[in-house]
């Protein structure tokens, strides 16, 4: 993963091998949740973090987070679907190390 210097986002690299959520899904994730976004521009995949503004989820960068900014362009469920073009959305999965 590298950072953005612009807005702090990460490449995450490799869109994940598991199905994007729906729109019901990313509605229930709770404030602060990694994630993992392909914009429907095509930019991406990029990690962020959830953040709620105004009933809606958006994506924020740690530097935004820092900074108090939300971008309004960022909107999690805007244009939502499970291929391109659509915007794709993953929840950071878990490693498990045993």
């Amino acid at each position: 993963m590298t950072t953005d210097a612009a807005g702090g986002r990460l490449d995450f690299g490799p869109e994940p091998e598991y199905p994007s959520l729906s729109k019901a899904e990313i509605m229930a994730l709770p404030e602060g949740e990694r994630v993992i976004v392909t914009w429907s521009g095509g930019h991406g995949p990029h990690e962020y973090h959830v953040h709620w503004n105004r009933g809606e989820p958006y994506a924020q960068t740690e530097e935004e987070h820092r900074q108090g900014r939300v971008d309004v362009e960022k909107w999690l469920t805007y244009y939502i679907g499970p291929r391109r073009p659509f915007t794709r959305v993953w929840v950071v999965a878990v490693r498990r190390t045993e």
